[in-house]
């Protein structure tokens, strides 16, 4: 059986154990629709709305090459100014259905359209689970049938979008386009794609799922949930959590310094 052995930590899975995969992301990206792409049926509702669809965080088992697999479906938990009652009940209701930790969380954006409220969702989804996590995520992006014929890779590529870049690369460069429209071989192709990544990446992490404190609670309350996102927050935000956007700067200023200094010993009398 799968067991949990230490928190914040990556857990090796034994034994016949289904593959659980969260589907994360802002309000309205097409977590809905990608988790029902996924699992080849209409399960989560899913429709164009400025309002969130998905009020409650649902699960619903697929089977894919021969495997079992659970995908969950999440509310409107990635929003950063959502910290009332009923998202910490959520979270734990997320905690629960993917328990006793995700093999992969699929972080959804639509192409051509990350905005701060994806970069937004991406630090909620590590102030949730942990910074660690991204080295556990895969960026989806849907409406991927809008590159007509052109390449993802290139999209990415050639993006100006600098948190975008940068999020993916933390990503560990994981991460792939999909149409929530696509049926028969398509939908299959996609699908089929996803899965290999999946299956690399947890094999790269020593097939092993992602847990945190939060799993390892016996009795997962409001108050605990909000202490573990506090630090998770913290240690986001600390020195050892660092963006890229922040290193590349401070890398800079640091050669700037070695430099100005090297040019004022030349320039100390003797």
């Amino acid at each position: 059986p799968c067991t949990a052995v230490t928190a914040h930590a990556v857990v090796q899975s034994r034994g016949p154990c289904l593959s659980r995969l969260i589907v994360a992301g802002k309000a309205g990206g097409g977590k809905s629709a990608t988790g029902n792409t996924l699992l080849g049926k209409r399960v989560f509702e899913s429709k164009l709305s400025h309002q969130p669809v998905t009020v409650r965080c649902a699960s619903a088992q697929g089977h894919w090459d021969g495997k079992d697999f659970t995908v969950v479906d999440t509310a409107d938990i990635f929003n950063p100014e959502g910290d009332s009652s009923e998202v910490r009940q959520e979270i734990i209701r997320c905690i629960r259905l993917s328990s006793p930790g995700p093999h992969a969380l699929l972080l959804v954006t639509q192409l051509g359209r990350f905005t701060q409220e994806d970069e937004e969702a991406a630090e909620r989804l590590q102030d949730i689970f942990g910074a660690d996590v991204l080295q556990h995520t895969i960026v989806i992006f849907t409406r991927a049938e809008e590159l007509v014929g052109g390449l993802l890779q290139d999209y990415v590529k050639y993006s100006k979008n600098r948190a975008l870049c940068e999020l993916i690369e933390r990503c560990g460069n994981r991460y792939c386009g999909f149409n929530n429209r696509a049926v028969g071989a398509e939908r299959d192709h996609q699908v089929m794609e996803l899965m290999g990544m999946v299956r690399c990446m947890v094999r790269a992490n020593g097939d092993r799922y992602y847990s945190n404190e939060m799993y390892l609670e016996p009795n997962l309350t409001e108050e605990k949930v909000a202490y573990h996102m506090a630090r998770y927050r913290a240690g986001r935000k600390s020195i050892g959590f660092l963006t890229l956007s922040y290193r590349r700067p401070i890398g800079k200023l640091v050669l700037c310094l070695c430099f100005c200094s090297r040019e004022l010993l030349f320039c100390i009398p003797r």
